[in-house]
């Protein structure tokens, strides 16, 4: 044997260097028994109990799409995994190559789930579902890889540490929340990896761990490169509720297909956008994935807007032969219905941001005869809103930033009491809702594990680090609203030490995150 070869356990001859990890490093070898090659994983841990049991469980998979493992040695003091040789790139590397099309997006995931159904099955999540560990073999097919840090969720062996055990950019919300991972988390994972094969990009990834967290649970990935079914289906993947989010028999149905293209959407999953007919919509209204509503049919909206559009095309044609007296009058209701339709500076932004009311007050009826054409058109169409009265002002919090000595900082309101030693600066950082309602997200004062300095987080768990008061500073709006003045609101990072800032470029230093927007 040559300078660099050992014999582990007796058996296994190390040949040469495959890679090497944060895990440790993996060699090709080879089973002197048998007489095959194999890949050898030398684990860097002291949780030999913990590998072995996860090295136990693994090893029940039987899916042609898992990396099976054969065995697991313990010696002088090292752990190593005996696993399946297979020598082909990653699904990252292969990214890094070529743009996938939406069929090998779909192919791949379906594949995917084929191991991780089979791990499911034997009570085994995987927790670090990504493109690194899934391989793609030239012929096409799949391999899941690295169930190195699964666990058997029946395990009452293997406990918790409080670390994070997996990679945060395709970790489901709920793992930040405190639940253990499940078979919904592992689909989040996959639904995060077949969003980055088919985008390019990570949907969650950030500079720092703080942001890509803020990401997962605070905001929604837009997919720029797809269209259609497979969109559908990973954003059905990345709901943020678990229990919305679709199972593993829900995927295979909408993945499966003999040409291995993504099957479209039945009526009752098929998601629609409802682009208005006549009515204005204000920006930031909330879309049909904010309401428990059924989508609607597009068809049925196209045939409603052509029967509607056919009657008043009736209506006005029945002015004409009216007489003069009798035209002015329906014209005039006409004009006065067909104004109603229009946007209307004294429209309320919540008149628009959910469908109309079939219990709306109908239009009054000295607005024309009973017997006039106009009249039964107007009655066949839906019943217009009223005018909404202006929302009454909202009661809010004003957000100051206080610096101590050492650049330190905190962001507060009345609400919660400044600590000790921070004085106030002289701008303030706009106002905080001091109610929630739809459409905004509770602040918190944090303080950093270990320092004076504090910070502000949309999480209650305050992402880890310590509740300064469970009472929230206020509320952000996360979208900007139409109806009142507001400004940016982010958070940022002075060396090493966290501050909120109204700037984008954080008066010159890092920028973290934005929070959402506060009052002007």
């Amino acid at each position: 044997m040559g300078e660099d070869t050992r014999l582990v356990a007796g058996r296994y001859a190390t040949i040469r260097e495959l890679g090497r990890g944060g895990m440790g490093v993996v060699w090709l070898a080879e089973d002197r028994v048998i007489g095959r090659q194999v890949a050898l994983k030398e684990l860097r841990t002291t949780e030999t109990e913990r590998v072995l049991r996860e090295a136990r469980a693994a090893g029940r998979l039987n899916s042609p799409n898992v990396v099976g493992i054969y065995d697991v040695i313990v010696e002088d003091g090292a752990t190593y995994l005996v696993m399946e040789l297979v020598e082909a790139p990653t699904l990252s590397e292969v990214m890094t190559r070529r743009a996938l099309t939406e069929d090998e997006v779909a192919d791949i995931g379906l594949q995917t789930l084929n191991a991780l159904e089979a791990a499911h099955a034997a009570g085994i999540v995987h927790r670090d579902v990504k493109p690194s560990n899934i391989m793609v073999l030239p012929d096409g097919r799949v391999k899941l890889a690295d169930f190195g840090i699964a666990r058997a969720m029946d395990d009452p062996g293997l406990t918790a540490t409080g670390g994070i055990m997996g990679s945060p950019g395709y970790m489901a919300p709920e793992l930040f929340a405190g639940k253990q991972p499940s078979p919904a988390s592992d689909l989040w994972a996959l639904g995060a990896t077949m969003f980055h094969a088919i985008e390019g990009r990570s949907p969650f990834q950030r500079d720092t761990t703080a942001a890509t967290m803020h990401a997962i649970m605070y905001e929604e990935p837009v997919l720029q490169r797809t269209r259609g079914p497979l969109a559908d289906t990973i954003m059905a993947l990345l709901a943020q509720d678990d229990t919305r989010r679709l199972t593993a028999a829900q995927l295979r149905e909408r993945l499966s297909g003999a040409t291995k293209t993504v099957k479209p959407l039945t009526p009752s999953e098929q998601t629609v956008v409802i682009e208005p007919v006549t009515a204005y919509v204000a920006p930031n209204t909330p879309t049909h994935a904010d309401w428990d509503e059924k989508p609607k049919s597009r068809k049925k909206i196209g045939m409603f807007a052509g029967a509607a559009a056919a009657v008043v095309v009736i209506a006005l044609a029945a002015v004409f032969l009216l007489k003069p007296e009798a035209q002015r009058g329906t014209a005039a209701a006409a004009q006065q219905g067909a104004s109603s339709q229009q946007p209307s500076s004294n429209a309320s932004s919540t008149a628009s941001s959910a469908p109309a009311s079939s219990s709306s007050a109908a239009p009054s009826s000295s607005a024309a005869p009973s017997s006039q054409p106009v009249k039964s058109s107007q009655a066949t169409q839906p019943a217009q809103p009223p005018t909404t009265q202006p929302k009454p002002p909202r009661e809010t919090l004003v957000l100051t930033r206080h610096l101590k000595a050492g650049g330190f900082h905190f962001s507060g309101t009345s609400r919660v009491a400044t600590p000790a030693g921070f004085a106030a600066e002289a701008n303030t950082l706009g106002k905080l809702l001091a109610k929630e309602e739809a459409g905004t997200k509770p602040l918190y004062a944090c303080r950093v594990n270990g320092s004076e300095d504090h910070m502000t987080s949309v999480s209650p768990t305050c992402e880890g680090q310590t509740v300064v008061s469970a009472t929230p500073l206020g509320h952000v709006f996360t979208g900007k609203p139409a109806d009142v003045p507001a400004l940016p609101l982010y958070r940022c990072l002075f060396k090493g030490t966290h501050f909120d800032s109204l700037d984008a470029k954080c008066e010159g230093y890092q920028p973290e995150f934005q929070f959402g927007w506060v009052v002007g």
